[in-house]
């Protein structure tokens, strides 16, 4: 990539490199050390970093008002609402829960503005679950919304499905839902709930005792709500609860997911294993990863789940290719015949099922998993999804997070893996690669970091992904703000902490606090590399 395309597309080219290139380099490489050590020693026996997922308002809100329906664990009850007392609201609808639960006055208009609205296709199940969230809590106003009936039936991910059949439960319930007056006394429709209230209880009843369910704590949640309008008080109930309650993290809170360390291993692996040092920790975590692939070839983002993905797997057929493709080579090409197997007719990846509507990080991934050779046929179409994705500011829909540096980074190193042949194509790639990097110079912070928006604080997960891009898709920049950013937010044990940027279900942000290290070390990576060469 030239300044002058990049200025000439972008309207704004890197700033040059400075003289000061050995001591850049040596400043990134002592911080790259540091956090290197700092992640390495989280890495446990078998080769797992099994960081603990933060908690969350919405989850802990929704166990509070569960075990005060069952009449449980005044403990528990006191601890969560002490945690709600000084959890801090990450937005509306964390402010409008809080409140509710904490008897203060609330106003939900803001929550439900723009809402039932989506650029990834799934509107108007995250207007059910929202409606659901609110009615649970007391907050749901009049007004048509959607009837859990009219969304599928098509496939759907494991705890789709699970909140879907359990919201059916709690609209029915509750009369929340836009079914006709006579429903209740529709045979028909009585019939297909007691269908619904069976699924929910052989769900649940499928999976291991006293574990939250799928790993996934909201879902497990909901369903325990509908549960409770038909079988309160049963074993399946105690379970649930006990679980949940276990879950609490030291900061009192309920996290949406129990753990996500086959995704965070694939992440610190690849880091790792560029770092000196670390190659047999690396190794290590290969043998892990290699481990917990699942029957169809795929991975889930932790050990206990059966739901797998397209993100996951990507990660995983990277990071084994990485560290050896002859050794993990069965391991590869399983994962490669499940991205095959997901990818969409017309082009890109979804995120669980062929079929579902592509998402921006899936397809990113799978073509920086899938060699070009073997898969042109997919992965030509998955790049004109990308290049016809981006805005008319060079960034794009962040969907998985919050992070426009974060799909940005992803975005660009998947463009850059489209081979020297496919000539059109990598001209219209790198005109998107220079829009993209002319968004970066634009919505940098005077701190030298960058926010998940033009309008946020600088944080050190954006910043990372940021410099991270511009290490490999702007050579020549001017790196010494970024850095000395990252340099002032290091610790004195090495690591790094940061806002959280990842969403699920989109849009809820959860933190997992180890990730702000992956990423910079993944960062820092890249600019000793790159200064050495």
């Amino acid at each position: 990539m030239s300044d002058r395309l990049v200025d000439s597309v972008a309207g704004s080219a890197p700033r040059p490199a400075t003289a000061g290139g050995t001591g850049q380099r040596s400043g990134a490489e002592a911080m790259r050390n540091r956090v290197a050590r700092h992640l390495a020693v989280q890495v446990d026996g078998e080769g797992a970093l099994k960081d603990r997922c933060s908690g969350r308002i919405i989850e802990s809100a929704l166990l509070l008002l569960l075990l005060r329906k069952e009449r449980a664990l005044p403990r528990a009850q006191k601890e969560l609402q002490e945690y709600l007392q000084r959890a801090e609201p990450k937005g509306a609808l964390e402010a409008v829960v809080v409140d509710a639960l904490l008897g203060r006055p609330c106003d939900t208009s803001a929550v439900l503005k723009g809402q039932g609205k989506s650029r990834h296709g799934t509107g108007a199940r995250k207007r059910l679950l929202l409606d659901t969230i609110l009615g649970l809590c007391g907050l749901l106003p009049d007004g048509a919304r959607p009837d859990p009936r009219d969304i599928g039936p098509r496939p759907q991910a494991v705890w789709t499905e699970l909140t879907l059949c359990a919201a059916t439960i709690l609209h029915a319930h509750a009369g929340w839902g836009s079914a006709p007056s006579t429903a209740a006394k529709d045979a028909t429709y009585q019939q297909e709930l007691l269908e619904h209230q069976n699924l929910l209880i052989r769900r649940l009843a499928a999976f291991p005792t006293r574990r939250v369910w799928e790993g996934n704590a909201l879902a497990h949640l909901v369903a325990l709500h509908a549960l409770h309008t038909y079988r309160p008080g049963c074993a399946l109930m105690r379970d649930g609860i006990d679980a949940l309650v276990q879950l609490r993290g030291p900061d009192g809170g309920v996290p949406f997911i129990d753990g996500q360390e086959v995704f965070v291993t694939a992440l610190a692996g690849v880091a790792l294993a560029d770092a000196p040092g670390h190659a047999r920790l690396a190794a290590r975590m290969g043998e892990y990863i290699a481990s917990h692939q699942q029957a169809d070839g795929g991975w889930g983002y932790n050990e206990t789940t059966t739901q797998t993905d397209v993100d996951d797997t990507a990660r995983c057929v990277e990071f084994l290719r990485l560290l050896d493709a002859g050794r993990f080579r069965h391991g590869i090409q399983g994962g490669e015949a499940y991205l095959r197997a997901r990818a969409n007719e017309e082009g890109g990846f979804p995120t669980y099922l062929r079929g579902h509507p592509w998402d921006l990080d899936m397809t990113a991934g799978a073509v920086i998993a899938l060699p070009w050779d073997n898969h042109a046929h997919l992965l030509a179409p998955a790049v004109e999804v990308l290049i016809g994705a981006q805005d008319a500011d060079g960034s794009f829909d962040p969907s998985w997070t919050l992070s426009l540096p974060s799909v940005i980074l992803r975005v660009l190193d998947a463009l850059a893996h489209i081979p020297a042949a496919e000539e059109d194509l990598r001209q219209r790639a790198a005109e998107c690669t220079a829009k993209a990097l002319g968004y970066l110079a634009k919505s940098q912070n005077s701190d030298g970091g960058w926010g998940h928006t033009p309008d946020k604080d600088s944080d050190v997960l954006s910043t990372a992904q940021a410099l991270a891009t511009l290490v490999r898709h702007a050579p020549g920049t001017d790196l010494s703000e970024p850095l000395a950013y990252l340099e002032g937010q290091q610790h004195a044990d090495g690591g790094f902490t940061s806002v959280p940027d990842q969403v699920g279900p989109r849009p809820l942000p959860f933190d997992f606090p180890v990730l702000a290290d992956v990423h910079t070390l993944t960062a820092l990576n890249r600019v000793v590399a790159e200064t050495t060469a």
